[in-house]
Parts: C-alpha cells; sequence; structure tokens
C-alpha cells in the first residue's frame, strides 16, 4: 500500500470516527431534550387536567405540587370548542387580557393536531373531548418551561458542535502521527522491491549469457533449455514486482476520457493469435461510446492483464468473451459515463475454488493447466488499478465459466 493509498484510508477511518462521534452525539442529545420535555409537559399536563376538572380554576395544591414559585402566577384559560369548530365558551382563568377570539384560534389549532397535549406558541395545551362532541382545550403558560427547552437545545446544540471539532482536530493530528510509520514502511518496501529488481538483474544477466554461450558451444540441452526457462520467469517477476511498486507510488497522473470499448478493441486484437494457438475462440461485446474518466495505459494494462489470465486458464477449446457496458445512466448529464468489463473464459474446475484469494499477490489457485506459467501478481495488479480509479473487481464461477467483473466509475 502506497503514501496516498494509506492517506486515502486515514481519510475514510476519520470520516467514519466523526459520522459515529456525531451519530452518538446527536442521540444523546436527542434523549435528554426529549426527556426534559416529556418531563416539562408531563408537569404541565397535571395543571391542565385540574385546570379542566374544576372548569377552568386552577387549584392551589395542584399549582404548588407541580409548579415552581416563579410559575405559579403563571397565565391560564380554557376554550370549548363545538363540533364544527364555533367558539362556545372562553373562560379566561387569571388570563383576562387574552382576547377570547385569539384563545379560540389557539383551541381550533390544537384541536387540529394529532396530539392530545402539547404546546402551541408560549401555552402548553390540553384537549378533552367531551360525550355531546365538544372539545374542551386548557392552555396554561409555559413561556419560561418552553424558554428553558429551547435554552437546553440551544446549549446541546453548541456542545454538539464544539464536540464534533474538538473530535476532528484529535482525530486528524493523532491518525497523523499514527500513519507516519506506516508511510515510512510503505516508502522503504518500495525502495527495497526497486534496489533488489537492479541487484538481481545483473545475475541474471550473466546467467542468461553464460547458459546461452554454453549451449552455442555444446548445442541446446535439457538443463541448458530448464535453466533459461527459470531465467526469463524470475526476470518477468521482477519486472511485474518493480511495476507493482510503481502502481503503488504513481497515483497523481493526470485522467482524460477513455473509449474503454476502443480500448478493449484493441488490446483483445493482441491475444487472438495466442487464443487461436490454444483452440479457444476470443470474442468482444463492446458497447459504443462507453467512456471513463482515466489514464488510458492502466485501462489498457488491465484489459491486458485479464486476457492474459484468461487465456492461460481457459480450458483448451473453450471460449473467452470480453464484455463492456455502462453500469448507469447520469440523471445531470446525458453523456453515459462509468464502464463495467467483464472477462469470462471456460474453466471447469471452478467448483469450489476461493475466488477472492486469486488477488493476493503470489497466489497461484490452479497449478493443473500445463501452460500455466503466470507469477502470481497480475490480478493483484489488476485490483490494484481498479482501486486506484475508485472502482472495483470481483470475481466469481457459475455453469463452468469463470468471470472478472470490473467497474470503473
Amino acid at each position: 500500500m502506497g503514501e496516498r493509498s494509506i492517506q486515502r484510508l486515514r481519510l475514510k477511518i476519520i470520516a467514519t470516527m466523526l459520522g459515529a462521534f456525531f451519530l452518538t452525539m446527536l442521540l444523546i442529545a436527542v434523549l435528554v431534550n426529549g426527556a426534559y420535555m416529556g418531563v416539562a409537559q408531563a408537569r404541565m399536563n397535571n395543571v391542565l387536567q385540574s385546570i379542566i376538572e374544576h372548569d377552568g380554576v386552577l387549584v392551589a395544591s395542584v399549582a404548588d405540587s407541580s409548579l415552581s414559585i416563579a410559575q405559579r402566577t403563571a397565565r391560564y384559560f380554557m376554550v370549548t370548542l363545538g363540533p364544527d369548530g364555533s367558539l362556545v365558551s372562553y373562560q379566561g382563568g387569571n388570563d383576562q387580557d387574552l382576547d377570547p377570539s385569539l384563545g379560540a384560534d389557539m383551541a381550533r389549532q390544537a384541536v387540529s393536531s394529532i396530539f392530545e397535549s402539547g404546546s402551541v406558541g408560549d401555552y402548553y395545551y390540553k384537549v378533552v373531548h367531551a360525550s355531546d362532541g365538544d372539545a374542551v382545550v386548557a392552555f396554561v403558560d409555559g413561556s419560561i418551561e418552553l424558554g428553558e427547552g429551547r435554552q437546553v437545545l440551544s446549549y446541546t446544540l453548541i456542545f454538539l458542535g464544539g464536540g464534533l471539532l474538538l473530535a476532528f482536530v484529535l482525530v486528524w493530528f493523532m491518525s497523523r502521527q499514527a500513519i507516519r510509520p506506516e508511510i515510512e514502511a510503505a516508502r522503504r518496501q518500495g525502495e527495497f522491491i526497486t534496489n533488489a529488481s537492479h541487484e538481481l538483474k545483473t545475475p541474471l544477466a550473466v546467467i542468461r549469457a553464460n547458459t546461452e554461450l554454453q549451449e552455442t558451444l555444446q548445442g541446446p540441452s535439457e538443463w541448458g533449455t530448464s535453466t533459461l526457462r527459470q531465467v526469463e520467469y524470475l526476470d518477468g517477476l521482477v519486472r511485474r514486482l518493480v511495476e507493482f511498486s510503481r502502481d503503488e507510488e504513481d497515483e497523481s497522473a493526470p485522467l482524460e476520457d477513455v473509449d474503454v470499448a476502443a480500448v478493449v478493441s484493441d488490446v483483445a486484437a493482441g491475444f487472438a493469435s495466442v487464443a487461436r494457438r490454444r483452440g479457444i475462440s476470443l470474442s468482444c461485446v463492446p458497447e459504443d461510446g462507453v467512456v471513463t474518466p482515466a489514464r488510458r495505459d492502466k485501462v489498457e494494462q488491465l484489459v491486458r492483464l485479464l486476457l492474459d489470465n484468461a487465456t492461460k486458464y481457459c480450458d483448451e477449446g473453450g471460449s473467452i468473451v470480453v464484455r463492456v457496458s455502462v453500469p448507469r445512466r447520469s440523471k445531470v448529464s446525458l453523456r453515459r459515463r462509468g464502464a463495467r468489463l467483464v472477462v469470462s473464459n471456460s474453466y471447469a474446475n471452478g467448483e469450489g475454488v476461493d475466488f477472492d484469494r486469486l488477488f493476493e499477490r503470489f497466489y497461484r489457485g490452479d497449478t493443473s493447466h500445463s501452460n500455466q506459467s503466470g507469477y502470481g501478481i497480475g490480478l493483484a495488479v489488476a485490483q490494484r488499478i481498479c482501486e486506484q480509479a475508485g472502482g472495483s473487481i470481483c470475481a466469481g464461477w457459475q455453469d463452468g465459466v469463470v468471470s472478472f467483473s470490473c467497474l470503473l466509475p
């Protein structure tokens, strides 16, 4: 994993942690404010029920037990509405300054609500439906309670925002310190692969030259041919390791609109002769105009790796099918963007294979094919290319056919 990949992973972790923190704090805020408002509503319901039961009069004993000293002089009144919403009676209680028509409007608003109790403006209300169809609505001034509730809510939001900001700052700096050793390890790993590849090239070249000279002087032999084959294998492995290391480091190149269908057709043409020699049919089923923002050389490498894998592991006399399509249509633009690339080949022995492991470095799941000469990192490179482009790759097997499906956004 390169430095940029580690940084992207860090940002994902930060976003996940802050999201979880925000949801947790939001839940706590909702519970705290809900509990406060619920207790206040229950206390006011006792007062409102007393007003209704005593025909618009608040009994002193109820006021003393349910209201604070500052609230015992709170204004209250009671309104009775007919079945058609007309004003039947208005009892001002100790709120004689309130216009009865305004009180009737407040009562109609309370009756139209789905809740039997709640608040309208600065007043708590409670609705009781009489047997004759009238609606009795009691109101009590809850400006103090509601004001305190709004204050609690504002403090909660301030603490939530402050806590989220503090958590972001702490996680940002702590995560930067935490990934520093990983970035250094990734850098040293890349340097090691590069240096080791250069160190290996010289002895491999000497072994190749000596073996070729020996076969020139003494004639071809089984041992010389085997040695040259192994040298070729190691030389290819070294090149692939260097390519893999560079792929992890080189992630900042500019992107361009790549016609994936055209790239597939060009690359597939180069594999036609290889497939023909093994009696394999190779066909492409591309949609026209499949465009994705990517690096053209990376898309070519991806298609080449998947076709190389397919030709190596396809059953003798089988078939390889390459499909290119658009995963979705943009709702903002009529232009089709993104690409789905699927490379399928005949593979009778796929049942029970753990295809997820095929993307591990140096894993080679099938050694039964005589033509199998891979290095075990081609599919790992393909996965890396898809991830760098913000896409994904997966493998599956069904009815004797293995398919590698790539999604490029």
